[in-house]
């Protein structure tokens, strides 16, 4: 085990709609089954921007993590207009400020490409843990996402951050192959 190149200063849910789909096929299914939804092209829309303002008035740990502070987003929905989504329909955006640390080893990607990749990496697993759990009561049992990663995500996806301030106005599908 060791200190990871990144470090997670704070995060927050930022929408979250979360519905059974009204069918009656899904009574009998198996709850907590990760290869369910790997058959649902999910919308994803995906940010990261640096954040050197995150210190304003505060004084960081170390001055040079000042230019390494990104806010990272991430959102995530079925398919509006598909009846194909799985037992629930569900919309999540979820937000994190991350810091790249300066005494990470340089390798080939750069601190933006590190930032964007764990910080969605981050984000998913809140994601996932939060559908988990927000559906386990629910009507048609819990489900439970796909495993991903986004360690193939490149910048330039720095964006400005108020481009889905009010949800997942540009979704872009993603592939959720087992």
């Amino acid at each position: 085990m060791k200190k990871s190149d990144i470090q997670l200063l704070q995060t927050s849910l930022l929408k979250l709609s979360l519905e059974p789909v009204p069918d009656s096929k899904f009574e009998n299914r198996r709850p907590s089954n990760p290869f369910e939804y790997a058959k649902v092209v999910l919308e994803t829309s995906k940010e990261c921007t640096k954040l050197r303002e995150y210190w304003t008035g505060i004084a960081p740990p170390v001055e040079s993590i000042r230019e390494t502070t990104y806010h990272v987003q991430l959102g995530l929905r079925t398919p509006a207009g598909s009846d194909d989504v799985g037992p629930y329909r569900f919309e999540i955006v979820c937000s994190a400020v991350i810091v790249v640390m300066p005494d990470r080893k340089v390798g080939k990607l750069t601190d933006d490409d590190v930032a964007l990749q764990y910080g969605l990496t981050l984000l998913y697993g809140i994601i996932r843990e939060q559908i988990s759990t927000l559906t386990y009561k629910m009507p048609w049992g819990q489900v439970m996402l796909p495993t991903l990663t986004f360690l193939d995500e490149k910048t330039p996806l720095i964006a400005p951050v108020d481009a889905i301030q009010s949800g997942l106005e540009k979704p872009q599908p993603t592939d959720l192959k087992p």
